[in-house]
């Protein structure tokens, strides 16, 4: 009886030790949360107004009036750049959670269901998903709804819905395939709960992993939609956006592509770190040294 506390307490130390030796997930949790406060303090807060030209110079330099400087319009970088994180974290979020509704859902459904028909289907229209280019949806979808937030997130929602569903399916298969399950399903348990008992429990560190790359993905997908004109309309701001309008100013105002610039490296890198992070975590096999 002794024996188990002691286990109990060595295996919340190990934990501990793996926190504390994930360099990754520290790094990626500092740059998201960095710019996940700067989306937070946006929303209650902004130096100036998003369409405040005031009596600021046009393609001013950075001072202690405007931090980041002005665009050509006399308006506040800095206020642009933290609008911009607020819909940077919309895109990322909600690209995300229709990737891992649909995609997981769908994934799920064609490894558990019955027969090779469903199945086969399911994945040949993955793989069309696959192939079919973020871009080209995106220009559909806006064809068909407009320029919005929401046609930005459900584009590259859908499509990071593709990568998800194969890789849920592949792993669930697996799940499927070992003796446990197999007890289960001759004992009686229903397709839905080995479903709900065993497969989700057994694929979801992967499709955790999996989806913080789709996040950092979704940020440079918005980015360069609204480069092309296709993201979030004014008055919106738009890191992407923010690119477009600085891009005849580069030589005579080189923060105004700089900043934002530097800002989609941060949260990408963010959550690119921080996937690898989760990775290491979750799958102690993975881990250096180990």
């Amino acid at each position: 009886m002794s024996g188990r506390p002691e286990a109990g307490r060595a295996s919340r130390a190990f934990e501990v030790r793996k926190r504390r030796s994930n360099p990754s997930l520290l790094i990626g949790g500092v740059l998201v949360g960095l710019v996940f406060l700067v989306a937070v303090v946006s929303i209650f807060w902004t130096p100036y107004a998003p369409d405040d030209t005031g009596e600021g110079t046009r393609l001013g330099a950075p001072s202690a009036a405007n931090w980041a400087g002005t665009d050509k319009l006399g308006r506040d970088l800095f206020t642009q750049l933290m609008i911009g994180a607020r819909l940077a974290f919309v895109i990322a979020v909600g690209s995300t959670a229709i990737a891992g509704l649909v995609g997981g859902g769908l994934g799920l459904l064609a490894a558990s269901a019955r027969g090779r028909a469903v199945d086969e289907s399911l994945s040949y229209f993955f793989d069309v998903l696959i192939a079919f280019p973020t871009i080209l949806m995106a220009m559909l979808i806006v064809t068909i709804r407009g320029a919005s937030i929401d046609s930005a997130v459900l584009a590259i929602g859908l499509s990071g819905s593709a990568v998800v569903s194969r890789l849920a399916r592949i792993s669930a298969l697996r799940v499927w395939r070992t003796d446990y399950v197999k007890a289960a399903t001759a004992c009686g348990s229903s397709r839905l709960a080995v479903v709900l008992r065993h497969v989700i429990p057994n694929i979801y560190p992967i499709l955790v992993v999996q989806l913080a790359l789709i996040a950092s993905g979704a940020i440079l997908a918005e980015a360069s939609l609204a480069y092309l004109g296709l993201g979030a309309p004014p008055p919106q701001a738009s890191w992407g956006r923010m690119l477009l309008e600085a891009q005849g100013s580069v030589q005579s105002a080189p923060w105004g592509a700089i900043i934002p610039g530097l800002a989609i490296v941060t949260i990408v890198m963010g959550f690119n770190f921080l996937g690898d992070g989760i990775r290491e975590l979750l799958d102690p096999e993975v881990r250096k040294g180990e």
